[in-house]
Parts: C-alpha cells; sequence; structure tokens
C-alpha cells in the first residue's frame, strides 16, 4: 500500500512538473515600444512583430526562451518617424533585420512571475536585460506579458541622445523607451 502511494504520488509529481515546448503563435506575436523626448510631453508608440520564438517550461520553472524580433516590421504611424527609425540613426534595419533576445538561464516561477535574464541583441550589439515577466498557462498554451524599460544608447542607437549629445536641447529624445508585449506561446 505505501507503495502504491508513493508510485502515485511520484507519478503526479512528475506529470505537474513535465517539460513543456511551446512556440510563438500565429496571433499576439506583437510588441509595443514607446519612446519619449527628453523634454515635453512627445511620446511616439508603434509596434514591432515577433518572427519566431520558443519557450521551454514547466510548472515551476521557465528553462529557456528564445525570440527573434523582425525590425523591418517596425511600425509608426507617421510615415516620416517611422522611416527614420528604420535608418541609420536608428535601428538601421537594412544591416540589422533582426533582433533577438536569448535567455541565459532557467529561472524559477514564483505566483506565476519570474525575472528573466537574458542576452537582447539589437543593431549588433548584446547587452543583459533583466526582464520581470507574468506567465499564465490554460489548455491552449502559455502567455508572457511584461513591461519593461530599455537604454537604447547601450545598443548604439545614438541619435539626440541627451547623455551622449550633452547640449542637445529642444530635440533630444530620452535614452530609455518601453517595450511591452502580451505573447502566445502554444505547443
Amino acid at each position: 500500500m505505501k507503495n502504491t502511494i508513493l508510485i502515485i504520488l511520484l507519478l503526479s509529481y512528475s506529470l505537474t512538473n513535465a517539460q513543456i515546448k511551446a512556440r510563438v503563435s500565429e496571433n499576439n506575436r506583437k510588441l509595443t515600444w514607446i519612446g519619449k523626448a527628453s523634454v515635453g510631453n512627445y511620446a511616439p508608440q508603434g509596434t514591432l512583430e515577433i518572427m519566431s520564438g520558443e519557450i521551454i517550461y514547466t510548472s515551476e520553472e521557465i528553462q529557456q526562451l528564445n525570440l527573434v524580433i523582425n525590425m523591418k516590421s517596425l511600425e509608426q504611424e507617421n510615415t516620416q518617424l517611422q522611416n527614420h527609425l528604420l535608418e541609420k540613426d536608428f535601428f538601421y534595419v537594412k544591416k540589422f533585420p533582426v533582433a533577438t533576445f536569448v535567455q541565459t538561464e532557467a529561472v524559477k516561477l514564483e505566483n506565476g512571475y519570474a525575472i528573466i535574464s537574458g542576452n537582447m541583441t539589437i543593431r549588433g550589439k548584446t547587452q543583459t536585460e533583466n526582464i520581470i515577466i507574468q506567465i499564465n498557462s490554460n489548455k491552449d498554451g502559455v502567455t508572457i506579458t511584461f513591461e519593461h524599460k530599455m537604454d537604447r544608447t547601450r545598443y548604439g542607437v545614438n541619435h539626440n541622445s541627451p547623455s551622449i549629445f550633452k547640449k542637445i536641447k529642444e530635440n533630444a529624445i530620452a535614452d530609455e523607451f518601453l517595450l511591452k508585449g502580451n505573447i502566445k506561446f502554444i505547443e
């Protein structure tokens, strides 16, 4: 009897802690970015699309998360601004058409949240980012939600940066921008 109970407990633990591998779904693959003028309230925003991505997780941890972002998909309602963001001054998508995020170590989930540490590569420059995420899973897959501030100058995106160009005033663009997403993964 004791052996039967032990086997049932071990089976239920292994079933709830099974490793699941999922890919980014065709829906919910857009990211939103929000920039900001260094002076005033101007805060343009737009979207980017994830080309591909994969997550490997259990009920207790996220073991791997990889994303490839199509930088050519960058959209903004002001066509002139959008075109400028695609050029050398900003993301230079002709030379660097993708950005990537690769998780560097497994992390434990605590009440559906985790801080994922990984290598973000933009414009060929790789920096470590620590992103707080919320993860929700159901029968249809898993969804990761996040809002993360990033410093664009760490990736060589220096155009009109007040920390690099000290004398710039009214046309200064804040170094930090917000990247947020609600990404769905399916098995």
